[in-house]
């Protein structure tokens, strides 16, 4: 889940930083992927869901929170960001603030990911 989760953060990264050039290169580009918006709900209902299934997968075998918490922190800044601030803030503020959020859930999701490899243990009988 965690390695998705990373996937799903830098398609969020890559997705902040190609939309403004595809923009200004391509006008109609918005147009034909049916608009930004679709892009941030449909990455929202994607990145939740696995992300929190990740994390708590691996809060299970590690129990640190400070993990947990960075992961839920970068989702609600991603989630924030996408609902309340696209359309409402500058472009270049609402992509900044995403890709703090995408950076912070992945940074999570990687420590996640690395300590899970350091303290599972797998029992003889498996």
């Amino acid at each position: 889940m965690d390695r998705i989760a990373i996937s799903l953060s830098a398609i969020c990264i890559v997705h902040c930083l190609a939309v403004p050039l595809a923009v200004a290169i391509l006008p109609i580009a918005v147009l034909g992927l049916g608009g930004e918006s679709h892009f941030h709900a449909a990455i929202l209902w994607l990145v939740v869901p696995v992300s929190v299934v990740g994390l708590i997968m691996g809060f299970r075998e590690h129990h640190r929170a400070r993990i947990a918490a960075a992961g839920v922190l970068g989702m609600a800044i991603i989630a924030y960001a996408s609902i309340y601030g696209h359309g409402q803030w500058p472009f270049s503020v609402e992509m900044i603030v995403s890709l703090l959020g995408s950076l912070l859930l992945a940074g999570a999701h990687w420590a996640n990911f690395a300590v899970v490899r350091k303290v599972h243990v797998h029992h003889p009988h498996c």
